[in-house]
């Protein structure tokens, strides 16, 4: 018998039209083989399959991308300067996505650049990586789905959006599998001097499935991998709390409870037609070169920034430019492109005009085929010169609503964002990061 609130399954589908991203899902079915249980040592190497099946490789950033694939550019922080300098934060969330998680999980796809933004504010400047373990349970469309640890926020958001609340029934879930998975599958620096945490979310409490997946096993694994769980539970049910203070407790993580739908708000500003409207301008402004899928899947990563709420722009465009300013001038740091970093070997043309000269025919753009060399290099400096603006302009609205906002607006702080921020800010300061 579903026990989960029904009320919250009617936000379960909204944004779920993804888009082909480079990324390292990897998917457990549950239909035609038995669970592969992880290996015991701190140091998991595992095969790790994608929904396709096929076996991923493992790029020289650490980032696992799909078989045939070029590796996965892990965002521009690593190309503006060293990271060396900067402290690092290393963030996974352990999601319940089954059918009564819908509210929240919307409120994620729009929040995670607020998240993100937010982290991006310490002092000094962070250098963040994030990932994703999607976990529902046995019987399902799927038990888990990964998204490996990356600074490449704008594939994050991508695979973000593409899943929806589905399943469940039997409250018990498979969180023995999520945590599990995080601790032992993901690419966790090995350095006691990288900040790592875990947010583990849900509002049902461990299912007692396969002994290799146990939930207090992991708990325990997290304490001696030094990855610190903070857990959010979602409703009221009690057994869920007892399990999410057991390991919040073991790792020296925090508790929190919040609504059931995870209580986030957006907020309408004055400024939320025209930031939209130039987003929306600036997402059409690219030259992608490359082989033609590398460089369709780019022109549908900047084709999704173009439906983003206009809170999610200003927030993305506020981490884009903190990040991958990080270290600048002022005027440098406000001069760093925000768009989608190019992926799977392709260019940005506007990014890198000299990669023409590099290009076969069949690897350019649509829009500079025919055209004579003259006249492809001309076409990329007038796109770049109106990106530029573009980028200005949006910028300069997405400042503009940050200030309108912290004269007119108050942070809901039972909120599932306001209590990863609670969460993370106290623990940064351990490693040296202020807020």
């Amino acid at each position: 018998m579903n026990l989960k609130p029904l009320s919250r399954a009617v936000l379960t589908a909204a944004l779920a039209t993804g888009l082909s991203a480079t990324s390292a899902w990897a998917v457990t079915p549950i239909h035609d083989k038995p669970p592969v249980k992880p290996p015991p040592a701190a140091e998991a190497k595992p095969s790790v399959k994608g929904e396709s099946g096929k076996p991923t490789g493992t790029s020289a950033a650490g980032t696992q991308t799909p078989a045939g694939q070029g590796a996965q550019a892990q965002g521009q922080d690593a190309q503006v300067q060293p990271q060396g300098a900067r402290p690092e934060i290393e963030v996974a969330f352990v999601l319940d996505t089954t059918g009564s998680m819908g509210g929240l999980l919307e409120g994620a796809k729009q929040k995670i650049f607020s998240i993100a933004s937010r982290i991006a504010k310490g002092k000094p400047t962070p250098h963040l990586k994030v990932a994703l373990v999607a976990y529902r349970d046995v019987g399902d469309a799927y038990v888990t789905k990964r998204f490996e640890l990356s600074d490449d926020m704008d594939s994050m958001f991508a695979e973000l959006r593409k899943l929806d609340a589905n399943g469940g029934g039997d409250f018990p879930e498979h969180v023995g599998r999520g945590l599990g998975e995080a601790v032992s599958l993901l690419k966790w620096s090995q350095d006691r001097e990288v900040m790592k945490v875990v947010f583990l979310v849900g509002d049902a409490p461990p299912a007692e499935r396969e002994a290799a997946w146990d939930f207090k096993l992991w708990s325990k694994r997290a304490k001696e991998r030094h990855i610190v769980v903070n857990t959010v539970r979602c409703g009221a049910d009690s057994s869920t709390e007892e399990s999410w203070r057991y390991v919040a407790k073991l790792t020296d993580g925090t508790f929190d409870s919040i609504d059931a739908s995870g209580g986030m708000v957006a907020v309408a500003t004055p400024y939320d037609a025209e930031l939209s409207r130039v987003n929306a301008e600036l997402a059409s402004k690219t030259l992608y070169g490359g082989r033609k899928e590398v460089r369709e899947m780019n022109l549908a990563r900047s084709e999704a920034t173009k439906g983003m709420a206009a809170e999610a722009v200003a927030d993305r465009i506020s981490y884009m430019k903190k990040s991958r300013g990080a270290g600048m001038s002022a005027p440098s740091a406000a001069a760093v492109s925000s768009a989608p970093v190019a992926v799977g070997g392709a260019v940005d043309l506007l990014e890198k005009p000299a990669a023409l000269d590099t290009l076969k025919d069949d690897e350019l753009p649509q829009e500079l085929k025919g055209l004579k060399k003259e006249e492809q290099a001309a076409k990329v400096k007038q796109l770049a010169a109106e990106r530029k603006v573009l980028e200005e302009k949006v910028a300069k609205l997405a400042s503009e609503r940050d200030q309108w906002l912290s004269k007119n607006a108050t942070t809901k702080e039972d909120a599932f964002d306001a209590n990863v921020m609670k969460s993370v800010k106290a623990q940064a300061a351990k490693f040296g990061v202020a807020y």
